[in-house]
């Protein structure tokens, strides 16, 4: 059975990197995305600092714009790169939304309901929690991963969040599965993939990325967690999954509007993560495409 947790299509939102040098006009189209995909019934995902860059929180974006949070249309990601300090959230000080407690501690007070758990990207900036800021023996862990997010915010904030986790298919599947079997264990009840590409290219690494899908959403099902398809819409996936998972992949001609009509075909009772969506235009063909008009 096709397990369901968050029952609304997803869209990724961007929060402007702390280095833009049009801090105002990038938090205005900030807020009418956000509001246009709130009026399209769609959950926003906003990702923590993504591929390094330094950004403004998603916490402090609803903050600065008084935006409503929507318990079931909202996904915060969250990686293991933050400081982590004694200071404790107050609403009445300017802090630093960088700092982990400060940052989940408000996400609670905002009434933010899913978090998805990721190691993420570091830089030089942005340090690692360690395990000890988490109430590991640094003898015993060695690293902070997706694992220790996962049980630490199961630990110390138990009821508050309902935590997922993302799956990379393009990896090697006993390793990938290895961990999605501790990031289960650790508490995640949803999962999403790294982009879906179903239109195959002859590249034997896109078959197995297929194959290793197709597989880990048997064993998901089994166990009760939901699996959220990756969907970038974007001719740029072709360049930019090989970046991120640090090995070519031939990706042919790609078409993010036909690979999504398979998607959708394929998968009809999957809910979709869609990426690179950035005008209302754009999104109601994407829309379309999902509704098969």
């Amino acid at each position: 059975m096709v397990a369901t947790r968050i029952n609304k299509e997803l869209i990724e939102l961007v929060t402007p990197k702390q280095s833009t040098t049009d801090l105002e006009g990038e938090m205005e189209e900030f807020a009418e995305r956000y509001q246009l995909f709130l009026e399209n019934t769609m959950a926003i995902c906003i990702p923590d600092n993504p591929m390094s860059n330094i950004s403004y929180m998603g916490t402090e974006m609803i903050e600065a714009l008084e935006l409503p949070v929507e318990p079931e249309s909202f996904v915060l990601h969250l990686n293991t790169f933050h400081r982590k300090t004694d200071e404790k959230y107050d609403p009445a000080k300017d802090q630093n939304e960088q700092d982990f407690d400060i940052l989940v501690e408000h996400a609670a007070a905002l009434g933010i309901k899913y978090l998805l758990c990721v190691s993420g990207d570091g830089s030089e900036r942005l340090p690692r929690l360690q395990p000890e800021d988490l109430g590991y023996d640094p003898e015993k862990t060695k690293t902070v991963t997706s694992v220790q997010l996962l049980e630490y915010l199961g630990r110390a904030y138990p009821g508050v969040f309902t935590l997922g986790t993302a799956f990379n298919q393009y990896e090697p599947l006993e390793a990938e599965m290895e961990k999605l079997r501790q990031k289960i264990a650790a508490g995640a009840v949803f999962i999403i993939t790294q982009p879906v590409v179903l239109i195959e290219s002859g590249d034997p690494a896109l078959t197995t990325a297929n194959n290793n899908l197709h597989q880990m959403m048997k064993y998901a099902d089994d166990q009760g967690v939901q699996v959220i398809l990756g969907a970038w819409m974007s001719v740029k996936l072709a360049y930019l999954i090989p970046e991120c998972i640090g090995f070519e992949v031939d990706f042919g001609n790609f078409s993010p509007d036909e690979n999504l009509k398979v998607i959708r075909e394929t998968y009809p009772e999957r809910r979709l993560y869609y990426s690179m969506i950035f005008t209302a235009k754009r999104l109601q063909k994407v829309l379309a495409i999902t509704e098969g008009k």
